[in-house]
């Protein structure tokens, strides 16, 4: 099939950064296209978010993907936090691909130097990272996901509220993080998709309680919801193998899993975002209840495929594609930015209407 040349893909080319590391020089990320400059002018109040979407192919190292993909995600963050303002990651859920050890390590040790770095994240337990593939945890502290990133993990930094029990499991949690004296909350929900043969109705009961609560308890707080399954791709949408093929112009639908979520957040004021994978390809859509707006994205690569697609063996793993969001409070916008860092230094950008756009930040 031949390439889709209509969109328009660019390409930054930056020079590399020189880290004294053993005399060894390694290229670095200065921000300098679209996720630079779009969405904020000069004088701009601004903040930046971080997405980063199922990584299950990188640290399976399946698919095309590989690890150096997952590392050099995190090498951009590293070195554009103070341009752009970075406050806080995300990651999307589907850690891994087989929940096992191995896997657990690789995570474990690409994301572990986000603390290092003292820069706030957040993780969203997806069903590749629950065992067996799909079945949520209850709660149970006897999981890998929580041996790496569980309570004890996160319990001395700052930006980290709580999760839900009274044991080390973190599955459900929430974190917090403050810009220009503005509150805001990332709260996590685990994957309990209905319909499964493994979802538990008993526990997502519970679960919507908890969080219930816990946005009772931080009204004043803005609340960004994130959980693994939350949206659904659009009808007619090729975004799932295909890059710079998309538009917002048909809105997704909630996964069942986001409807229940959403049909609790609704009533909260203070709700104005979702978050979620899991479901390749890339979504938006709007709702509005009682006056008060929430928008949702959806953002997960992992079945793209390289030209000419002709499937499993163009696969590319995702190919290190990952999200900026630019929260404006001057303008009162939220703008999305998506690119792939490259191990050599390079950028490559999708620009196309579901990859790149303005919304504006509360309505």
């Amino acid at each position: 099939m031949k390439q889709n040349r209509s969109f328009a893909l660019k390409t930054f080319f930056t020079f590399s950064l020189f880290l004294v590391s053993f005399g060894c020089k390694t290229p670095g990320y200065v921000a300098a296209g679209p996720e630079a400059s779009y969405g904020a002018s000069a004088g701009d109040v601004f903040f930046t978010v971080a997405v980063l979407p199922d990584t299950q192919y990188y640290t399976a190292i399946k698919n095309g993907g590989n690890l150096q993909m997952f590392q050099n995600q995190i090498n951009w963050i590293k070195d554009n936090r103070r341009a752009q303002n970075l406050e806080y990651v995300i990651h999307l859920g589907d850690i891994t691909d087989h929940n096992i050890g191995i896997e657990w390590e690789r995570a474990k040790n690409v994301l572990y130097q986000l603390d290092e770095a003292n820069i706030p994240y957040g993780l969203s337990v997806g069903n590749h990272d629950e065992t067996p593939n799909g079945n949520p945890s209850k709660g149970d502290e006897k999981t890998d996901y929580t041996k790496y990133f569980g309570k004890s993990h996160f319990r001395d930094r700052k930006w980290y509220g709580g999760g839900m029990g009274g044991n080390d499991n973190s599955d459900n949690h929430f974190d917090f993080f403050t810009v220009n004296d503005q509150k805001f909350m990332a709260l996590y929900f685990v994957y309990n998709e209905p319909g499964n043969k493994s979802y538990s109705a008993a526990y997502e009961a519970q679960t919507l309680k908890w969080a219930d609560s816990v946005l009772t308890a931080n009204a004043d707080r803005k609340a960004i919801l994130v959980t693994h399954s939350m949206l659904t791709r659009p009808k007619g949408s090729e975004s799932n193998q295909k890059e710079g093929t998309g538009n917002n112009k048909v809105p997704s639908e909630y996964t069942k899993q986001g409807k229940q979520i959403y049909n609790m957040a609704k009533y909260h004021k203070n709700v104005f975002l979702t978050l979620g994978g899991h479901i390749s390809g890339e979504g938006f859509r709007r709702d509005v209840f009682n006056g008060s707006t929430i928008k949702g994205y959806l953002t997960d690569y992992q079945f793209r495929e390289n030209a000419p697609y002709g499937g499993v063996k163009d696969r590319n793993g995702g190919n290190g594609l990952m999200r900026l969001m630019k929260f404006n409070l001057t303008k009162q916008t939220l703008s999305v930015t998506t690119f792939s860092p490259k191990t050599n230094g390079q950028v490559v950008y999708e620009t196309d209407g579901d990859s790149q756009f303005t919304e504006p930040l509360y309505q």
